[in-house]
């Protein structure tokens, strides 16, 4: 043991992964790492791999199809002990991810109905894939919820790209909400889940009188903030907003951004339980849930509303 010491010896990673066939690496593979949920979403899943003695590599396909199946393609090459996917709008790889015969947690997987907790897909009757996907229609709901509310009557939704199965169902939610409330629903502004996204429509949500606004993510929030400011509107006198899958950013937006949060840490820990096979990783729901701020006049006060109540 002294002379290993001494001469600086370090056991072969890649000799012992032949031998058993997997590594203590674990891969995430996201389409933005500058979408501040999928990057806060990353740091916690390696805190939680970390903490379990593993390793996690991320990348990030930029939504590019091909790129995103050449990183997948990498992955698999390292021997990689599990696999969390967040995928681009495109069906599942089923032929690597059979024949790889590794772990995986599918992200952003549609469901009928819609879902917010892990189950096991039985992809071709293989074990070990697991989907974990938000109720995007619910938080759709519980942000035009909200809203009305407020006593706010022409609510417009800044979707995704039309065509992007979470941009479709938040919009399904916005719908059924305004159902239920007896309003008028417009077109959904279809524009990028970016922060130029969001300013960009900031001239058709003006152009169709809107007193309120639910935006589809957190960029798309930001970037309509930093419009609406531009042209003199002020945010939440004239123009209520509210986003979804909200980080810790938004609080420190001006006005701060009352956002649908669907919390990334538990979301790493159910991950984490699935792929280390500790347990059963389908226990507990996890519900995303209103924090009421500014943005949508609740005040500077950070307030945390579930079911409808603080």
């Amino acid at each position: 043991l002294r002379a290993i010491g001494e001469l600086g010896y370090r056991p072969n990673a890649l000799a012992k992964s032949l031998s058993h066939g997997r590594t203590d690496l674990y891969a995430l593979l996201v389409p933005d790492l500058a979408n501040p949920y999928l990057a806060t979403l990353a740091q916690a899943l390696e805190h939680e791999f970390f903490a379990r003695g593993k390793v996690l590599l991320v990348g990030d396909s930029h939504d590019d199809p091909d790129r995103e199946t050449l990183i997948l393609e990498a992955f698999l090459r390292q021997q990689i002990a599990g696999l969390v996917w967040y995928g681009v709008n495109q069906p599942l790889p089923l032929d690597l991810l059979e024949e790889s015969r590794v772990p995986v947690v599918l992200l952003n997987q549609p469901t009928s109905p819609p879902q917010n907790d892990f189950r096991a897909v039985g992809l071709s009757g293989r074990p070990g894939i697991w989907s974990v996907s938000a109720d995007e229609r619910l938080e759709g709901r519980l942000a035009t919820e909200h809203l009305v509310e407020h006593g706010r009557r022409t609510i417009v939704i800044v979707a995704g790209p039309n065509g992007r199965c979470n941009a479709r169902e938040r919009v399904r939610g916005w719908e059924k909400a305004l159902r239920c409330a007896d309003l008028p629903s417009s077109a959904p502004i279809h524009v990028p889940f970016t922060r130029e996204g969001g300013r960009a429509s900031v001239d058709h949500v003006l152009e169709m009188g809107a007193d309120a606004v639910v935006a589809s993510n957190e960029m798309q929030a930001i970037g309509l903030l930093n419009g609406l400011h531009l042209r003199g509107v002020r945010v939440p006198e004239d123009v209520a907003v509210i986003g979804i899958n909200g980080t810790p950013l938004a609080e420190y937006a001006s006005p701060s951004l009352s956002m649908v949060e669907m919390p990334a840490p538990a979301v790493a820990d159910r991950i984490a339980r699935a792929l280390s096979d500790e347990g059963d990783a389908g226990g507990v729901a996890i519900t995303p849930y209103v924090v009421a701020r500014a943005s949508c006049g609740c005040g500077n006060v950070s307030e945390r509303i579930e079911d409808g109540t603080p």
